[in-house]
């Protein structure tokens, strides 16, 4: 049994202990950092008031990933989530928040970008979609890894106009869980950013055709 393996254990023992005892274990709630945008350059003006518009919807969030734990996976196969660490927000809904954030970092990307949870009209939707983001344990080396899909939908119809993935694994020297998370956020920009740059030639064609 690995040493991680023996921790997660002892954590929901003692957590059933402490429910029995009527004292709650305490929740530990993490968020993803911000989206760096300090290599994104000088910042275009803002798109015109008639470019095409992308919505960019919470990331879908499938099977263990739509839970509020923070998954872990030992080797390959086996997964599980701490019962007393959560996202303090919903994960889907901080991957939306960074892609928008990271979309209008981008420079002459010439579109305007909005949230997708709120109304209103748009030529453009962003979809993704959580394929795996978890701490990795491989013996005693721990890692944080991440594969995000997405796609860009043109709407009224659904058509799909672009679609790609982007996946990282990194290891984390020191495995505690604030830095985890930071390894994950990491990740995350990184993710994103080549995701919005593989889908701007997409991005471009829809805002030509917006303009004629």
């Amino acid at each position: 049994m690995t040493r991680h393996l023996h921790s997660v254990f002892c954590l929901a023992y003692a957590a059933s202990l402490a429910a029995c005892a009527g004292t709650p274990a305490t929740v530990e709630r993490y968020r993803l950092a911000p989206v760096s945008t300090r290599d994104a350059g000088t910042l275009s003006a803002p798109p015109d008031a008639d470019a095409a518009v992308i919505a960019v919807e919470p990331y879908a969030t499938m099977g263990i990933y739509a839970d509020p734990q923070i998954v872990y996976r030992l080797e390959e196969t086996t997964y599980g989530a701490y019962p007393n660490r959560e996202w303090a927000i919903p994960l889907g809904t901080m991957l939306a928040d960074a892609t928008v954030e990271t979309m209008r970092a981008i420079p002459n990307l010439g579109v305007r970008v909005t949230d997708g949870r709120t109304a209103g009209s748009h030529q453009l939707v962003w979809r993704g979609v959580v394929q795996q983001f978890e701490e990795v344990n491989r013996g005693k080396k721990v890692a944080a890894a991440i594969r995000l899909d997405a796609a860009l939908v043109r709407t009224p119809g659904d058509s799909v106009v672009w679609q790609g993935s982007a996946a990282s694994e990194r290891p984390v020297a020191d495995p505690t869980m604030t830095a985890i998370v930071r390894t994950l956020s990491e990740l995350t920009s990184t993710a994103i950013r080549q995701l919005v740059m593989q889908a701007r030639t997409a991005v471009q064609a829809e805002r030509m055709a917006s303009v004629k």
